[in-house]
């Protein structure tokens, strides 16, 4: 078993340092204390394994919203076996666990907050850049669709004349049609009464 004294310095007071790092001294079973120095800095003692008191060390270089680890100087000495728990010392004039757990959860809303605007003003890139696609989108569909509105509307021209082409054709081909027919009619009008007449003369007596 060792000793670690570590002394902390950066953002670490009165930002919620020590009850995380009491949070993470429990989670790796260590014994000690960590309490604020007067020069801004935090002074933890820790006993343990050589190997958890290194996961330690590594686990409390924070840097978050309101905690900024700058530097960590750290010595291990032989354990003493004088901790029955690891607890943070607090002075006359310091905050209470309570005020302590506050800080946390202002951290944690914090960076909520600032996660929501990071995700807020993501959102509301692709929004515009989506914006910006529809909006070429549309312009290129009005291109597209008035070219195709001349193309149709020529298209619409070519047909109709074709169709009056076409009607014209139709109708000249009745008119042909029915003179034709009312000559063939005529015709065998004429056939059918000169037979008629030829018929009543042998008839008569």
């Amino acid at each position: 078993m060792f000793k670690l004294i570590a002394h902390v310095s950066g953002k670490v007071q009165m930002a919620g340092y020590r009850f995380r790092v009491v949070i993470i001294a429990k989670a790796f079973d260590l014994r000690g204390y960590i309490r604020n120095l007067p020069d801004g800095r935090v002074k933890i003692v820790a006993e343990g394994s050589k190997a958890d008191l290194e996961r330690f060390l590594a686990a409390i270089r924070i840097e978050n919203t309101l905690i900024k680890v700058e530097d960590i100087k750290a010595e291990f000495f032989d354990a003493e076996g004088a901790y029955e728990d690891f607890f943070k010392v607090a002075g006359e004039r310091e905050t209470d666990a309570r005020l302590d757990v506050a800080a946390e959860h202002l951290k944690e809303l914090i960076a909520v907050v600032r996660e929501g605007f990071k995700e807020t003003n993501s959102s509301l890139s692709e929004i515009s850049g989506k914006q910006d696609d529809l909006k070429e989108a549309v312009t290129e569909g009005f291109r597209e669709t008035g070219s195709s509105l001349k193309e149709i509307s020529g298209k619409q021209d070519l047909l109709i004349d074709r169709i009056d082409e076409a009607r014209d054709e139709i109708v000249s081909e009745v008119q042909g049609l029915r003179s034709d027919l009312k000559g063939r009619t005529d015709e065998r009008l004429q056939r059918i009464e000169s037979d008629v007449t030829e018929i009543k003369a042998k008839i008569r007596p």
